[in-house]
């Protein structure tokens, strides 16, 4: 029983709740923030430029999806 217990332990609580869930969600928070460093700029024309194509992808997703 002892030996289920610590094999339950080892991969459910450290592998999985500690391994995935509570390090696994900052590890990714932390790659989200490198990433989103970069496209930061603190540009005004940098930030229009990106909702142009982001209003111009929409435009042709709609326009190109069939009735």
């Amino acid at each position: 029983m002892r030996a289920l217990g610590r094999g339950l332990w080892n991969t459910g609580d450290r592998g999985i709740i500690d391994g995935l869930l509570v390090n696994g969600s900052a590890r990714v928070v932390g790659w989200v923030a490198a990433v989103s460093r970069h496209l930061q700029s603190g540009f005004i024309y940098h930030y229009a430029f990106a909702m142009i194509i982001g209003i111009m992808a929409l435009v042709t997703f709609f326009v190109l999806i069939p009735q």
